[in-house]
């Protein structure tokens, strides 16, 4: 199983290169917010990047053919899918 970690906030918020130690190309990404408009940037990490349908949405956030739009549901199945998860 792998780690997911939840984002709200831009890439430019986080320090890049401390994520790239801690995040494992098995491990699974999820966008919510201000997040989901950097998801070209988080793809770097692993290709596992996942946005809250409903904050991409609100955003009127263009989604490409490698965004993976999830739903509420889909959020708590992806949670109870993985060992654990990180908050950022």
């Amino acid at each position: 199983m792998s780690t997911l970690h939840i984002f709200s906030k831009p890439l430019s918020y986080y320090n890049a290169n401390q994520l790239e130690n801690l995040i494992q190309l098995s491990d699974t990404l999820l966008l919510v917010g201000d997040a989901c408009f950097a998801a070209d940037q988080y793809r770097q990490f692993t290709d596992s990047v996942y946005l809250l349908e409903p904050d991409a949405t609100a955003r009127a956030i263009q989604v490409n053919s490698q965004d993976t739009l999830i739903s509420y549901a889909e959020f708590v199945a992806l949670c109870l899918s993985t060992k654990q998860s990180i908050s950022w």
